[in-house]
């Protein structure tokens, strides 16, 4: 029995077919050598189910033997792995592959702008500005004195409260709730994140809990993309920040005060507490607790489900609960496993 899966495009429009010197022009290098009447490519697929009028690409070395038998017209690989691509299949040889495949997918199924529809069914306050080619859908609920750039797309059910500004070519999805923020441009925020509500913050003593007023907003840059059901909480003085370029996934938590640095990645189920400062290219792993008032350096990676006590110092390597360096962790797993192994 075959595992290969069939590709259904039900939610995507066909898209244009392209050639090979089209493709090469749009990552920026010179044709290879190929037969000479070359097909037009209509797709992107995996390397197993791929027909010859596919673009392929290997980037898992998982998957060689997927790449020595693919029937893909055209495969995009590194030079270290170019001699695996079987003669019937042209190699694209390139140094990043992946990002490289990425380019060709997005050429062939380009995100439409929306063409500029306003839903009657929208409420939008008169104080609103509205940029130019924005779409925006049904029950969607802006509020006075927002700001919103040329080619956004606010999708059905979102509420953009008062006072928030986006930048240009935002994409917020359905049922997002935005307030005390300000977006910069290519922000895209998948259904149901809620940003810039007020934080997790209080004073406790023997009167009880005395709520302290949330007065800060959530900065986020350029270029950022927020996962479904991932809340982003408002500074309480000083400002929450989300650096230019940041993916973060679905279902994270960012508590008031914290600053995520230019492009890290904080994957689903992450949680981090408040004030903490996160540096440039940081990576945290699928529910990494981080606790609160904490630095981590610039490139520092932390292992799922790793818990986050201490500062992190740049380009360290984090794992295990309560963190510490992964080679120390790999340790006392091994140590651990001889001793259960010792007393049997």
């Amino acid at each position: 029995m075959s595992n290969t899966q069939t590709i259904n495009r039900r939610f995507f429009k066909k898209p244009t077919p392209l050639s090979l010197s089209a493709i090469c022009e749009i990552l920026g290098i010179s044709p290879p050598k190929a037969p000479e009447l070359t097909p037009l490519f209509d797709d992107v697929s995996p390397l197993d189910s791929a027909e010859p009028s596919h673009v392929s690409c290997f980037h898992n070395a998982k998957y060689l033997t997927d790449l020595q038998h693919t029937k893909a017209g055209l495969c995009i690989v590194s030079a270290e792995h170019a001699h695996h691509v079987p003669p019937t299949t042209i190699a694209l040889v390139i140094q990043n592959p992946y990002r490289a495949y990425g380019k060709i997918a997005q050429q062939f199924y380009s995100v439409a702008s929306g063409g500029g529809f306003i839903s009657e069914k929208a409420s939008i306050s008169k104080s609103a500005q509205i940029g130019l080619n924005c779409t925006i859908g049904d029950f969607v609920t802006i509020g006075d004195d927002v700001v919103i750039g040329d080619g956004c797309q606010i999708k059905s059910f979102t509420s953009i409260e008062s006072g928030c500004i986006l930048g240009n070519n935002c994409v917020l999805e359905s049922n997002v709730t935005i307030s005390h923020s300000i977006l910069g441009n290519d922000v895209f925020i998948k259904p149901g994140a809620k940003i810039g509500q007020p934080g997790f913050g209080f004073h406790m003593d023997a009167a009880g809990h005395f709520d302290i007023p949330q007065l800060g907003q959530v900065v986020i840059r350029n270029n950022v993309h927020i996962g479904a059901n991932t809340t982003i909480d408002r500074g309480s003085l000083v400002d929450t920040v989300i650096g230019n370029g940041v993916r973060i996934d679905n279902l994270v938590q960012i508590a008031h005060n914290v600053v995520v640095g230019d492009n890290s990645v904080l994957v689903a189920q992450a949680g981090i507490a408040g004030s903490s400062k996160l540096g440039q290219f940081v990576i945290v792993a699928g529910q990494v607790g981080i606790a609160g008032h904490l630095t981590i350096g610039d490139g520092a990676r932390i292992a799922a489900q790793s818990g986050i006590m201490k500062n992190i110092a740049k380009g360290e390597t984090i794992a295990g609960a309560p963190g510490i360096p992964i080679r120390d962790w790999h340790r006392q797993t091994i140590a651990l496993n001889q001793l259960i192994k010792g007393k049997k």
